[in-house]
């Protein structure tokens, strides 16, 4: 019998040997293509050719990050992409802050507007931040609660939050009274507004019902530990961690508890450069509803976790990227396949 490539991956060597025993991971050898902003609908701008793809639970979007006054989502009915009219994107570039619980927030580079969508079609101004300076830079939103926060990168104006529609222009107050930290990375997470402080050394919540009071968590430790891309997926609250020890970058994925005051580490680790697509990034993790388990991507592998802290995975051939790029976010299109931010282009994979 000749050899398949498609043979190597645990549902079909488990078959093979007569289907004893549990089937533990079913991770399939997919095969992957590259596509292009022209692949999603969209002209070339300039000299443009950066797309991102993001998932908020019941849409998917690939934004080009161009001036241009277009959208393009996933059309479950034509199984398309299918680019749509957005006017702000022609005063800015688009920039997704949030994707989750069915709500898009976005910002239009360089201005305090916020944009919010929740089918990727229709865009909302929901709102504008008065007196804010320098970048904004992250966004939660609690679908649950109708409570938004956006953070920019400026000590006087760090925190903006609303309970207003999303669907209605109103003015988002500044967090004021002290103690209010600005944000590299924010999620939601069970009723929760978690977030990397910027510095990247600590780790601080506030209720969202409450997105003016903060209480550092995970605060400064003495190994000099920095944090990125949090992320709250499926009920699992992920943190890649970094340490700086004898010049060289060691690298974990984590797991936080859900107060997100402990932190256990995983089973994927890296020690190396801190540009390196091997390492795990929570950027890359998405829920697979149809195993019931987390799939991650990253260079030349899909791995998979039942409970987000042990992972197995199965070479991926031809998903490799260049010397210091990396993987940038990840979803998946049911009945379509997968989806993987490159460097001006989208790795795709049907499924």
């Amino acid at each position: 019998m000749s050899y398949d490539r498609n043979f190597n991956n645990t549902l079909a060597i488990w078959t093979a040997f007569g289907g004893r025993g549990e089937l533990i991971l079913p991770i399939p050898t997919l095969s992957w293509q590259r596509k292009y902003y022209y692949d999603f609908g969209y002209s070339q701008y300039e000299s443009e050719r950066q797309i991102n793809v993001h998932d908020n639970g019941n849409v998917q979007i690939a934004v080009y990050h161009a001036k241009t006054p277009y959208m393009s989502y996933y059309n479950k009915t034509t199984r398309q992409w299918t680019v749509v009219d957005v006017s702000w994107w022609a005063h800015g570039e688009p920039e997704i802050l949030y994707a989750g619980g069915g709500v898009f927030l976005a910002k239009i580079t360089g201005f305090a507007n916020i944009i919010a969508s929740f089918d990727g079609i229709t865009w909302h101004n929901a709102g504008y931040c008065v007196g804010a300076q320098n970048a904004m830079t992250t966004g939660a939103y609690d679908v649950d609660r109708g409570s938004g926060v956006v953070s920019w990168w400026y000590n006087q104006t760090p925190i903006y939050y609303s309970f207003d529609s999303l669907t209605e222009r109103t003015e988002w107050p500044l967090a004021s009274g002290g103690g209010v930290p600005i944000f590299r990375y924010l999620t939601t997470h069970k009723g929760q507004f978690v977030g990397v402080v910027g510095g990247d050394r600590s780790i601080a919540v506030a209720s969202s019902s409450s997105p003016t009071s903060w209480t550092t968590t995970i605060p400064e430790d003495n190994y000099n530990s920095r944090y990125m891309f949090i992320r709250s997926i499926q009920g699992k609250l992920f943190v890649m961690r970094w340490r700086y020890v004898n010049n060289t970058y060691h690298v974990n994925l984590c797991v936080l508890n859900d107060s997100a005051t402990q932190l256990t580490e995983t089973n994927l680790s890296h020690v190396g450069d801190l540009a390196d697509n091997r390492i795990a990034n929570p950027q890359n993790i998405i829920w697979m509803d149809a195993w019931g388990k987390f799939a991650l991507f990253n260079e030349s592998m899909l791995y998979v976790s039942d409970d987000g802290v042990t992972w197995e995975g199965v070479e991926q051939p031809g998903f490799t990227t260049t010397t210091y790029d990396t993987f940038g976010g990840a979803i998946y299109v049911p009945g379509d396949g997968f989806y993987v931010k490159a460097s001006g282009f989208v790795y795709y994979a049907p499924y």
